[in-house]
């Protein structure tokens, strides 16, 4: 289903940008209204979504909780932290390059017909916090009252995310309208080459040296470890979902690792969780867009604030095409000051890489499960074969 959505969503943005401009101006305005009412909706749900995939996790987390399983947690963010903060450095490179800022050709931006604000009951980070705390909390002092709250917030997520997964076509293509009525197409083609380009360099470096990284620096076993990794990423990437790419990932890392249980055990926690592909591609796009936008990069302090909630958001991403930036794009928002534009082009960039940075997460996954398998101590064998 997730497969047949991102390829919806695809065709969507080629329909929007090839065929959009034939549509009446009252009916492109009428969209790009519906979009900006889905966007108030998606931000009013958005805090309970987050907080019950946080309880629900952490909750999870709490009744099976051993020593284990608290070192893979705490590496993943470390992980996940690392990442986005070398990113930074990258965006600075990206912000450099003088990117032409993208503005109306027309000299006539679309408007929309109307607004409808919904209010926004609490902030994204207080639900993220929240969710957080009292998954870890509950449990222990409250474990019958725990259990019903997860059964509870489970059916919660599942009938937010069966309200949320049809309007995300509908919320983006009023966006995509805006964009082709505004002139907008060619400069997004011209400015974004080379900040691709640069993105996949960056996946390629950092990969590279995080499976070096977990092999301990031999290249026979980093040449055999990719190798049996081959067929996860090409099921990631033509997917464009780690979850259905994870029986390759789990007969991978088994080849790959000593302690076979422990292996396959990173590789089930961490699958949705440990996401190398977003947390590089992410960052450098918002660089990307303030530097076209003519924005001041971000001070340093700023980042760091930004990518704590960035790892934290982390445990909160909806299974559904573009959840991963449409759980971010509150915090983006409040933190980058992004505009409407901003954020759905982001939204947009993200959509269109979905598949390598799905394929990264893969591929980061495999690696960390090595490098776990090499850090837990040796009592863990013991529990497979």
């Amino acid at each position: 289903m997730q497969k047949k959505s991102s390829l919806f969503i695809f065709l969507l943005i080629v329909t929007a940008f090839a065929f959009g401009g034939m549509l009446p101006l009252s009916l492109q305005r009428g969209f790009l209204a519906l979009s900006l009412s889905l966007k108030s909706v998606l931000l009013f749900f958005l805090p309970i979504l987050i907080f019950s995939l946080l309880f629900c996790t952490f909750q999870r987390l709490g009744r099976s909780a051993s020593g284990m399983l608290f070192s893979a947690i705490f590496f993943v963010c470390c992980s996940n932290f690392l990442a986005t903060f070398l990113s930074h450095y990258v965006g600075e490179f990206v912000h450099s390059m003088n990117l032409e800022m993208i503005q109306p050709a027309t000299g006539c931006e679309l408007t929309p017909l109307f607004i409808l604000q919904l209010p926004r009951l609490i902030s994204t980070i207080y639900a993220l916090v929240a969710g957080i705390g009292c998954g870890l909390v509950v449990p222990w002092l409250f474990p019958t009252l725990s259990q019903r709250m997860g059964v509870a917030l489970d059916a919660v997520v599942v009938q937010l995310l069966r309200w949320i997964a049809p309007i995300i076509p509908p919320f983006l293509f009023g966006f995509l309208i805006k964009m082709r009525h505004d002139g907008m197409l060619m400069s997004l083609l011209r400015n974004y080459a080379p900040v691709v380009a640069i993105l996949c360099l960056s996946l390629t470096v950092y990969l590279t040296l995080f499976y070096f990284t977990a092999c301990g620096f031999r290249p026979r076993k980093v040449i055999h470890c990719l190798r049996n990794m081959i067929p996860a990423v090409i099921c990631a990437f033509s997917s464009m979902s780690s979850a259905a790419a994870m029986p390759y990932t789990l007969a991978a890392v088994e080849k790959n690792t000593t302690h076979k249980f422990l292996g396959r055990s990173i590789v089930s926690m961490t699958t949705n969780i440990h996401l190398i592909g977003d947390c590089i591609s992410i960052p450098i796009l918002i660089y990307a867009i303030l530097g076209s936008h003519g924005i001041a990069m971000p001070s340093m302090a700023l980042y760091c604030i930004f990518a704590v909630q960035f790892v934290l958001a982390k445990f909160s991403v909806a299974a559904i095409p573009g959840g991963g930036i449409m759980v971010m794009l509150p915090i983006i928002e409040r933190v980058f000051a992004f505009d409407e534009m901003m954020a759905s082009l982001i939204f947009s960039l993200y959509i269109l890489l979905d598949p390598l940075c799905t394929a990264a997460n893969v591929l980061g996954n495999g690696a960390f499960a090595q490098l776990m398998d090499a850090i837990v101590p040796r009592r863990t064998g013991k529990h497979g074969v």
